[in-house]
């Protein structure tokens, strides 16, 4: 029998180092708009990287859940923006 405690803890942990990951999206962004040099639009580049693993990695192990989900949303908005820059 499943412990249904320990599949919600996991699946928080995932959202929460995906949330986060979204989040360091956002700042690299806003950083690579405030100051559009080329070092800041690599470090959002990387983070952007990093972030498309963790989605991929959250639906692979998780599935098409809502947070996931609205979370890919905002990180393809953030890609946008900084497609703007370049």
């Amino acid at each position: 029998m499943e412990d249904h405690t320990k599949m919600s803890w996991k699946e928080d942990t995932v959202i929460g180092q995906l949330t986060n990951s979204v989040d360091n999206v956002s700042i690299a962004v806003s950083k690579a708009f405030t100051n559009p040099t080329e070092q800041f639009i690599q470090e959002a580049q990387k983070k952007i990287e990093h972030a498309d693993r963790a989605v991929e990695n959250a639906l692979k192990n998780q599935g098409q859940t809502d947070p996931i989900l609205s979370l890919q949303k905002e990180l393809d908005q953030k890609k946008e923006e900084l497609n703007t820059l370049h």
